[in-house]
Order: C-alpha cells, then structure tokens, then sequence
C-alpha cells in the first residue's frame, strides 16, 4: 500500500485568504486523491466544514493542541524531544535530518524506537547509496514511517519515488509526503502521483485533465509562477520545434513522451523555428488546410528558419500562414 500526504494546505498559511478559491483548490486535491491532506489549522478553520474525504491531516504546535480537535484523527507536530513521548497514536512526530545520516546520527538517537514520525529532510542522498540510507532509517524507527524529502538538490521526486517503489518504511505500507507545485520545497504531489500511474502502481487509468486549471488557481493563490517547462503541469511541456522530433512523434509518440498529452489535460503542440524541419511544416500545412506542392516545402522551411533568426523566437501561425500562402499563390 503507499499512501502519499499532500501539504500544500499547510504551506500557504501566509499567502492567500480567499475561502472560496482555496475551497475550489481544495477540491482538486480531492479530484487527484494522494491518499491523505495535510492542513494547518488555520487552513482548517478557514475551511470548515471540510469535504468528505478519508483522512485529513492536522499540523499543530504543541501536542496539546490535539484535544481541541476531537473530530480529526491524524496529526503531524514538530516536536521536542520529551513531547515525542505522547502515548497519543494519532500524532505523529516531524523528524527533520541533515542531508546525511552521518550528520543527523545524534537527531536519529535522540527518537530511536519511537513510532509515528515523519522523517523530513535528507535532501542529497540520492547522490550516495540511498538504500542503504532508507535500511538504516528503517532500522532506527518503528511504525509507518513517513518520508518527506526536501527538494534543494532537485531530488526529491526521484527520492520519494525509489521510498515507496523500494518496500521502504515499516508495516504494511510505505508513505511520503509531498505538496503540489514543489511548494515549500518538497516533492511534487504531481510529479509523483504520474510516476506511480505511468508505473502501474496507482490509479493507472486516472486521467488529470485538471490539471491545467489546477495550476492557474495555484499562481493565484501562491503567487509562485509555475515554470513553462515543469513536467506534469508547465504549459509548454508539449511544445515541439525539433524537426527530428516532430518526425518522430508523428510516427511513435510513445518513443518521446512518457504519456499522452490528455492525460494531463493539455495538448501536443508544434512550434516553428530555426531548429523546425519538413515534417513540422506538413503539420502546419495540414493543419491550416493549405494546399501545397512538395517542392515548394524546402522554401517555405528556408523562410521560416530566416524569420525564426532575424526574431529570435518562434514563428508565429498567422506569420506561417502568410509564408506559405504567398509561396503557393
């Protein structure tokens, strides 16, 4: 089993107020369904009465805190070290370790034998032999352990994916933690959720045609511009200028891309350039229903090389439109 915990309510406690588009985020959460929901309880406040979902997660200070919410049956708390001990099994205790396990030996035998934790940090140890990193962390706690690895090496992801596809954490089931976007510099909740569905490991048949949509509310709530090129939700990850790659696409898309476009709810596209080929102005051709002789193809591709130079950028369809048209008049 594998369940992942999304945080991304937990990490925008100082960036947006607005209920209703935190609701409707909210509610894509629930559409991707990681598994588990991770709130502040500020979030939980702002958004109660939550929607029906299995398992919510509560962030708190102080242990505590936990008796004021009697309705929620999961907690996650960075506590010290004599507050580890509750004897409470809904908290769970955020462990934060330095990027070896060498450096962070003294945090590991301060919590040795302790259940419930969340094991966050750990960022570089992809780079050395990470499994057996996740033997030792194993080794050292009880219970389900939860990973949460950070992301400053741009590890994270693959970190995250090698935890639940390597049997690690104790138990029955192999847990992570991650939040949408990378936001608080964690493991994308999408990149990981598409790695398990392309693997056929979870929801294999899922399609996430929210995607998109899901990304502009997320700009408008954090603020955080979402790079064109992010995988899973940048909107030019399907753009195409590479003549050789439009060639083969064209004839076996699966050789270039891991998944189909839908499936994420966007749609290939095929930009002009320097680098465009033959292939990539059939494409614009057909595509505008423009008639248009073999022979004339190399020109109109000589053209489109030109203008793409002397802009230093694509060549846009309307400026397409009207090289090939003025070719074939």
């Amino acid at each position: 089993m594998f369940r992942i915990t999304d945080r991304t309510l937990s990490c925008v406690d100082d960036r947006s107020n607005e209920k209703s588009a935190l609701l409707r985020f909210l509610n894509f959460l629930l559409k991707m369904d990681p598994g588990a929901i991770e709130l502040s309880e500020k979030m939980y406040k702002l958004l109660s009465p939550l929607p029906d979902y299995p398992s919510y997660v509560l962030r708190i200070e102080n242990t505590a805190d936990a008796e004021k919410y009697p309705q929620i049956t999961e907690f996650i708390c960075r506590n010290d070290w004599a507050d580890a001990r509750t004897d409470n099994k809904k908290i769970r205790t955020e462990i934060s370790l330095d990027n070896t396990l060498k450096a962070s030996a003294e945090t590991i035998a301060r919590y040795a034998g302790y259940a419930n934790v969340r094991v966050q940090g750990l960022d570089n140890i992809m780079c050395g032999d990470y499994m057996r990193a996740f033997a030792s962390i194993k080794e050292s706690f009880k219970g389900d352990i939860e990973f949460c690895p950070r992301n400053h090496f741009n590890c994270a992801t693959a970190l995250a994916a090698e935890w639940i596809t390597s049997g690690a954490g104790n138990g029955s089931s192999s847990y992570v933690v991650t939040s949408f976007g990378g936001i608080g510099g964690f493991a994308p909740t999408e990149e990981v959720i598409m790695y398990l569905r392309e693997n056929r490991l979870r929801n294999e048949n899922k399609i996430y045609s929210f995607f998109p949509e899901m990304a502009r509310l997320f700009h408008k709530l954090t603020k955080k511009n979402v790079s064109l090129n992010k995988p899973i939700i940048g909107s030019r990850i399907f753009c195409v200028e590479s003549g050789i790659h439009v060639d083969g696409i064209l004839k076996q898309p699966k050789s270039y891309e891991p998944f189909a476009p839908e499936i994420v709810g966007q749609k290939r596209k095929f930009v002009l350039g320097k680098h465009s080929g033959t292939a990539s102005v059939r494409v614009k051709l057909s595509e505008f229903d423009i008639k248009c002789e073999q022979e004339h193809i190399p020109f109109i591709l000589e053209q489109i090389k030109t203008k793409a130079v002397e802009k230093s950028g694509e060549v846009s369809d309307v400026e397409f439109v009207k090289i090939a048209k003025e070719r074939v008049k």
